[in-house]
């Protein structure tokens, strides 16, 4: 069993344990604050801050990291879930 809370997370913290947190690098939307504040509450996943330059000058953003230990635990707990199918739109 394991010491950390993985219920009931909605599928942008899922998203979020899986990528093993977020940068702001541009290649993803950032998460909301509601959804990394319960997961930082949990401990299972830590924030820092990050300075960003860009044309605009240089901005401060918060960033997010799964620790390593959690992210084993979040990985073996995905584990002994059932496999869903994930559903596929199909183009028209």
């Amino acid at each position: 069993m394991s010491q950390y809370d993985f219920s009931g997370l909605t599928a942008e913290q899922r998203r979020l344990m899986d990528a093993g947190g977020w940068t702001a690098d541009g290649t993803r939307a950032a998460p909301s604050r509601p959804a990394t504040q319960m997961l930082v509450s949990r401990g299972l996943l830590e924030s820092y801050t990050a300075t960003q330059e860009d044309d605009h000058g240089s901005y401060r953003v918060t960033e997010y990291f799964v620790p390593l230990e959690v992210r084993a635990a979040w990985l073996a707990f995905k584990s002994r879930l059932p496999q869903q199918a994930e559903t596929v739109e199909e183009e028209p």
